[in-house]
């Protein structure tokens, strides 16, 4: 090990003031970081957007046998109905219909509900709004007006003031068996998000700064300077400086449009507790402690990808062969990408907790599993130990294919050629 690092860490050196001191590496990385914050605050301003979450709704009532209390029991299911997450309903009785149409026209109004009695005694309604037939208002007032319209028979029945009794929810305890699984309907809409810009963010690392490397190599075997370098260096402390320093550069790129992200989502946090009370922000249910976990596996997958695709730029001639000679590398990511998404829907399937646990593909499935349902310690061992035996194994096969790639300079590359390539040791 001491006879590693010396030249590797001057390689690795090199290569990373060599990324970025770059102008375009200075660019690029500014454009990612607005980027991420502007997907960090973009739930607030969708919000702004849609105005504050309140629904007004008029209500007419041209028969005088339809009690003036229908519109306040008709005001109390519809906000029941909606919960916390959704809309406050403001229902108010209006005595000119026509004045409410017209400004139900101009926006003022989300909608103008007419309740009347048919010839059979029962209530009938007549909602008149801008909104299509599967809108929101429309779909909340024919759920509400059901419990209205049995209520108001329950009435007439001489059920009395019980009806109201009658027409209340039920509450439901709910015991798991397994008292330390996740609620799988707490705030799952933003868990489910937050597992999914985990999976996005090492898809696109692994992508991205995969190719940087491979492309780097590629760069100087096309100019001959990697046949200079080995003359100085092993071909295993080339390799290692290559990996380090390059993804070291794109690593550093990363980390700054995710602290741009974390802070544009507190700055979002801050303002939408103040426009909106402390309820603007629904993270209840998402364990943040998942991301240290997250952060090492991350940084091990890295590697592994990284080094393997260093080990396949190598064997490349010019820059055109780089994508030829990486696509098994940019395969295997893309099963690991697209079995995750997969994944968040069905965590706990049998084949998902098996391919977790596969060094390629445990940097996407076990951060998504933790939060969307529940891994077991001894996963996360398993997954760690063979995660272990893959970059040493990696590393050696790398460092072989690396060496061999200088001698086949001129020669087009196959799996022949890498086959050979690592079974001799050099």
């Amino acid at each position: 090990m001491s006879d590693f690092f010396p030249n590797a860490w001057h390689i690795a050196r090199r290569e990373y003031l060599t990324r970025v001191r770059s102008r375009s590496f200075f660019i690029v990385t500014l454009v990612l970081a607005l980027v991420g914050v502007g997907l960090a605050m973009l739930p607030l301003g969708i919000r702004m957007l849609e105005g504050e979450n309140q629904r007004h709704l008029a209500v007419y009532l041209p028969d005088s046998s339809v009690p003036a209390a229908t519109a306040t029991a008709l005001e109390a299911v519809l906000d029941s109905a909606s919960g916390t997450d959704g809309p406050d309903y403001v229902v108010t009785m209006v005595g000119d219909p026509q004045a409410a149409r017209a400004e139900v026209r101009e926006g003022g109004l989300d909608g103008l509900l007419t309740i009347a009695r048919d010839d059979g005694g029962d209530l009938s309604y007549v909602l008149y709004t801008d909104e299509g037939l599967t809108g929101g208002t429309p779909t909340a007032v024919r759920t509400a007006v059901y419990q209205v319209s049995v209520g108001d028979r329950l009435q007439r029945a001489g059920v009395g003031s019980e009806a109201g009794q009658i027409l209340a929810p039920a509450p439901v305890e709910v015991q798991q068996s397994d008292p330390s699984a996740l609620d799988p309907e707490e705030n799952f809409g933003a868990r489910y998000l937050f597992a999914m810009a985990l999976v996005i963010l090492t898809f696109m690392a692994v992508i991205t700064y995969g190719t940087w490397v491979a492309s780097s190599v590629a760069e100087e075997k096309s100019s001959r300077v990697m046949e200079l370098l080995i003359t100085a260096a092993t071909p295993r402390q080339l390799l290692g400086g290559k990996v380090l320093g390059t993804g070291a550069a794109g690593l550093t790129q990363y980390l700054v449009v995710v602290v741009a992200s974390i802070l544009g989502f507190a700055v979002q946090r801050v303002l939408a507790d103040r426009l909106y009370g402390s309820g603007g922000n629904q993270i209840e249910g998402i364990d943040l402690a998942v991301l240290l976990p997250f952060g090492i596996f991350f940084l091990a997958g890295f590697m592994l990808y990284a080094t393997l695709y260093a080990a396949l730029g190598s064997m490349a001639n010019r820059q055109e062969e780089v994508q030829q000679v990486t696509g098994p590398m940019i395969f295997i990511g893309m099963i690991g990408y697209f079995a995750a998404f997969i994944g968040l829907n069905t965590p706990d399937a049998a084949w998902i907790q098996a391919l977790s646990l596969v060094p390629f593909f445990s940097p996407y499935l076990l951060p998504a599993r933790t939060i969307l349902s529940s891994v077991a310690p001894w996963e996360w061992v398993v997954a760690a130990i063979a995660m272990a035996v893959f970059l040493v194994a990696a590393l050696s096969i790398a460092a072989r294919i690396y060496a061999a790639g200088v001698l086949l300079y001129g020669q087009r590359p196959s799996f022949r050629s890498m086959f050979r390539a690592v079974r001799v040791d050099r």
